[in-house]
């Protein structure tokens, strides 16, 4: 479905990225996580069309990401790290405000199904600012996934909130995946990343050092992260990976 080809990226003189071939199918879902600085967000954004290349390829279903931009974002939904909410909007004007701005025809089955299963319903006429990070949380997830996307890119999507939250978005997040939808997701909460990624991406200084499942996680170089990353999933723990 995606795939690039050593993929690189530069900002000024800096290499941010290198040498990135990789490859995602249909229906996967995949964790990517590492060090602060890996470049984890940029290859995300790179993904969602968001950034460029500077050099490599980037191809959606074998075709160039160049000649197709328009399309793949009909097909991606894009969820960063920070929460993009309108100022003093009630949550059901929000969606409203959203909606009304998406380019694509907004499958209505779709927003009242994400609704009850976020439990959006019970605070639609409450103003945003005046939510929980939780709630709002949510708000800024369904708000990202209006448009119905084939594939979901999302940077830390539990970041910041309860447990209990966080619990509600990762079991919505696997029901989605399980009807069909591809998820590549950034995070450095392992509980997070056992319950959601049949696949795992490690990254380190702008490279992938690991791609697979967790029981191959004792072939990983060792660096610090990774020897860190390796001892929690063969010791069957359930934490939280810092930063």
């Amino acid at each position: 479905m995606i795939r690039t080809e050593a993929l690189e990226k530069h900002y000024k003189q800096k290499l941010i990225l290198h040498g990135l071939s990789w490859d995602i199918k249909s229906g996967e879902s995949v964790g990517i996580t590492g060090p602060n600085g890996a470049g984890k967000t940029t290859f995300l954004k790179l993904l969602a069309t968001i950034e460029k290349p500077t050099g490599g390829g980037l191809y959606f279903e074998e075709k160039p990401y160049s000649t197709q931009v328009k399309r793949i974002r009909k097909r991606i939904g894009y969820i960063p790290q920070e929460i993009s909410l309108f100022e003093g909007l009630k949550v059901k004007e929000q969606i409203n405000a959203w909606r009304k701005l998406s380019a694509q025809a907004i499958d209505e089955v779709h927003v009242k199904n994400m609704m009850e299963v976020l439990r959006l319903n019970e605070v639609m006429d409450r103003r945003s600012d005046d939510l929980s990070g939780g709630w709002k949380r949510k708000l800024h997830l369904c708000i990202g996934l209006l448009h119905k996307p084939e594939i979901c890119l999302l940077d830390e999507p539990t970041a910041g909130i309860d447990m209990a939250a966080k619990v509600e978005i990762i079991d919505w997040l696997k029901k989605l995946n399980d009807s069909g939808m591809t998820l590549v997701y950034i995070s450095h909460d392992w509980y997070e990343l056992e319950q959601l990624s049949k696949r795992l991406l490690l990254m380190d200084e702008g490279s992938i050092v690991f791609d697979g499942g967790k029981a191959e996680l004792k072939h990983l170089p060792t660096n610090e992260y990774s020897r860190e990353l390796a001892n929690i999933v063969h010791a069957g723990k359930k934490i939280v990976v810092h930063k």
